[in-house]
């Protein structure tokens, strides 16, 4: 019995480690931006490898994080790096978000996901969050939590699915 219980959790564990390895398509979502447009995923895919980076006003290591994705922002941007930003601030709490973005004089773009459906769609649980996608529409990464030296990492993985050389242009 006991030998039967290995082999099948050895097997459990062989199947889970696969499915890891397999990419998923992200899904598709269309949401409001801090300027009352309209954004759907959908009409960006193909263009570029994506990030979805999810964050609030009120995340310390949000903020700590976006200032480095600006940098990414403005690196990447004409190479076909596409970063969206998505805020989970509450209903209560949006009317910050515009002024914010405006003060730090940030030039992505901002979406709205107050109810968190977004998030969850995209399994997130708490902030920030991050999706890569790459240009067929699959995610390549999540990556939940921020430290300092992340925004190096991240920056290897955008170069990788730009196929620029990952020792410099």
């Amino acid at each position: 019995m006991r030998g039967l219980l290995s082999s099948i959790l050895g097997l459990a564990l062989i199947v889970t480690i696969t499915q890891v390895g397999i990419a998923k398509e992200a899904s598709d979502f269309t949401l409001e931006d801090i300027d009352g447009e309209l954004f759907s995923l959908e009409d960006y895919l193909g263009e570029g490898p994506i990030l979805l980076n999810f964050w609030a006003t009120w995340c310390t290591p949000c903020k700590h994080e976006l200032p480095h994705l600006q940098e990414l922002h403005e690196r990447y941007g004409e190479e076909g790096f596409i970063l969206v930003t998505i805020s989970e601030d509450s209903p209560k709490s949006q009317s910050k978000i515009k002024p914010y973005v405006k003060s730090k004089r940030y030039t992505f773009t901002v979406l709205l996901d107050p109810n968190n459906e977004v998030l969850g769609l995209f399994q997130g649980s708490s902030l920030p969050y991050q999706v890569l996608i790459d240009e067929d529409g699959n995610i390549v990464e999540t990556h939940q939590g921020y430290n300092p030296g992340d925004e190096k990492v991240l920056e290897g993985k955008i170069r990788e699915l730009l196929n620029l050389e990952t020792s410099g242009e």
